[in-house]
């Protein structure tokens, strides 16, 4: 709330305002303006470095606090990451569908890297158009169309796609930006800190829940995402025979929970 300045010819109100002691002894409160106008530079200098300094030990406090809170958290990132169907076993298998490798067929990489990049979830296969489909095209378009001619067909839609965006990276939430972070955290001495440590090492501790948070969606949108049901309908994206099969054993695989 605004209050007075304390200054005698001061009728101004101030929001942003200092105890102030003079040399005889009075205490008073005073607003930054008013303080600015009356002390000039020096004021100026004095409430930067006072203000500074609160700052530093807000800071400090709440990073103590924080340190605290380290094995709780250290169990709640286990937790998310151990076990089946946790944030390890989703990261492993879900960047098996975005990265080109051996045990991928290249046809699935690109469908799923499509759709990541579209933030869309449906799987289309192109179909041969009909006698009939492609005379009503030819109607429509009002031109002749050249034969054979093909409809991209919508046959599923790909439930959990968002586990696969950039900003779910498991990887890079779970492992990067909290357990290194952890580390290099742990071996530093708050005590010892300056002003800019602080102001960083701050910054990231007030953002570990809300990281927590969507590593924890993540997770989820892997767990609906990696179902041999759900992936199934790739398989009509893939002529038979290796490719096929290799997506088969994938398949089996996120079923069996390996």
């Amino acid at each position: 709330e605004k209050v007075p300045c304390g200054l005698s010819n001061s009728n101004t109100l101030h929001t942003k305002r200092y105890i102030v002691a003079t040399k005889s002894g009075h205490e008073t409160n005073i607003g930054k303006d008013c303080g600015k106008n009356y002390f000039s530079v020096d004021f100026e200098l004095m409430a930067s470095k006072f203000d500074r300094d609160i700052t530093e030990q807000e800071n400090r406090e709440l990073l103590w606090n924080f340190s605290f809170q380290l094995e709780e958290l250290e169990a709640k990132i286990a937790a998310l990451r151990e076990g089946k169907s946790g944030a390890d076993w989703v990261h492993k298998h879900s960047q098996a569908l975005i990265n080109p490798s051996p045990r991928m067929p290249i046809e699935v990489v690109r469908r799923m890297v499509a759709m990541v990049k579209t933030k869309s979830n449906v799987l289309y296969v192109q179909r041969e158009a009909t006698g009939q489909e492609i005379e009503d095209q030819e109607i429509i378009q009002r031109k002749k169309i050249e034969r054979p001619y093909y409809f991209d067909e919508a046959i599923a839609e790909i439930q959990g796609i968002e586990a696969l965006y950039v900003e779910n990276d498991l990887r890079r939430l779970l492992v990067l930006n909290l357990e290194e972070n952890i580390k290099t955290f742990k071996a530093k001495n708050i005590d010892q800190m300056t002003y800019a440590e602080l102001a960083k090492w701050k910054k990231w501790a007030v953002s570990v829940d809300l990281i927590l948070d969507t590593a924890g969606a993540a997770v989820a949108y892997g767990r609906e995402l990696l179902t041999h049901e759900n992936l199934a309908p790739l398989l009509k994206t893939l002529e038979e025979g290796p490719e096929r099969s290799l997506f088969r054993t994938y398949l089996d695989m996120i079923r069996e929970g390996a």
